[in-house]
């Protein structure tokens, strides 16, 4: 697995593409894919994307004075991956997981390829929190916490009988 790059000239040939279809609605400023690939990572697959900032004025160009690329690389999931994702979006305190971008102060200072392994790095620390990490561990409180739910009501319907369970949550 490992990134397909477009020609310089198919990034060009997109950047013309954007400039002359560009509406009054739209920004005069924008990405245009350099490169993407799928990865994957303990049997998880993973998303990493090479942008190319654009503007109007400049063509290519940095997208701020410190910068010293004018590409920044993103982590995303395939649909593959989607289930997942919306397995792990209602845990407490996860948030983004495997979506990530190096547009940060921090980054600036990075050359492409590091940032493309800083993708690689936070993909894979999103992955290992789910199989054995933070996620895994607020997983198996949360199924806890279903599980002494579901023997609170256990108790009641043994206690009063088969009870309506919409009303006994008012008594968890």
């Amino acid at each position: 697995m490992t990134l397909i790059w477009k020609t310089e000239e198919e990034q060009v040939e997109e950047l013309n593409r954007r400039i002359k279809d560009w509406k009054q609605e739209e920004s005069k400023d924008g990405y245009v894919l350099a490169a993407e690939g799928t990865f994957e990572y303990r049997k998880v697959r993973y998303l990493i994307r090479v942008l190319r900032y654009f503007n109007h004025t400049n063509k290519f160009c940095s997208i701020g004075s410190q910068r010293i690329s004018d590409k920044h690389a993103v982590v995303e999931y395939p649909d593959e991956t989607k289930p997942i994702v919306q397995l792990v979006e209602g845990v407490e305190g996860v948030y983004d997981f495997l979506y990530h971008d190096t547009l940060h102060p921090y980054n600036d200072n990075q050359t492409t390829e590091e940032q493309i392994e800083e993708c690689h790095r936070l993909a894979k620390s999103d992955i290992d929190d789910l199989l054995g990490g933070n996620i895994a561990k607020q997983l198996d409180l949360m199924i806890g916490r279903l599980q002494e739910i579901k023997s609170k009501i256990n108790t009641l319907e043994n206690k009063n009988g088969k009870i309506n369970k919409n009303k006994a949550w008012g008594n968890l």
